[in-house]
């Protein structure tokens, strides 16, 4: 008597152990990450030296060119003169986010970068809001004299 209630009670466990595994309902989601950043340019200073007095800050540029444009005209400048760049990373995102900008001479040669040295920028671009960041670069007083070169701005963010 007790063989049966024990071989009932085991049927009924095993039920039990199957239907509580039984698949009652799943989803799937399609998710991606965008770019939160939107960059752009601005060069102040031209003709002399740059003067955060007489030609403003990063904040007050009123000519900004997108990352989209390719090239940013900046002219000649004579050895002594500086100028200041300026980028504005704009942050879709809500999360506050690292970045780093770095300029580098990729091309007109080895005296293009003893006249531009390499330099580079870090910083924070707050979420849901546009950080603007900028710095000074002087042509050396002893810069040879160089035409044709070009220097790229990264913006590296993370």
């Amino acid at each position: 008597m007790n063989k049966k209630y024990m071989m009932f009670g085991m049927l009924f466990l095993c039920v039990g152990l199957v239907s509580a595994a039984y698949l009652v309902n799943s989803f799937v989601f399609e998710v991606g990450v965008a770019e939160p950043f939107e960059i752009q340019y601005a060069v102040l200073g031209d003709a002399g030296d740059y003067n955060v007095s007489e030609d403003g800050i990063c904040a007050d540029a009123t000519t900004w060119f997108t990352s989209s444009e390719g090239s940013i005209p900046t002219g000649d400048m004579y050895p002594g003169e500086s100028r200041k760049f300026c980028v504005k990373v704009i942050n879709a995102g809500e999360a506050t986010i690292k970045y780093n900008v770095t300029s580098e001479v990729i091309s007109g040669g080895e005296n293009c970068s003893s006249a531009f040295p390499e330099t580079t920028i870090t910083g924070d671009a707050l979420g849901s809001q546009s950080t603007i960041d900028g710095m000074e670069f002087t042509v050396p007083g002893d810069a040879p004299v160089v035409s044709g070169c070009n220097v790229e701005v990264s913006v590296l963010r993370g």
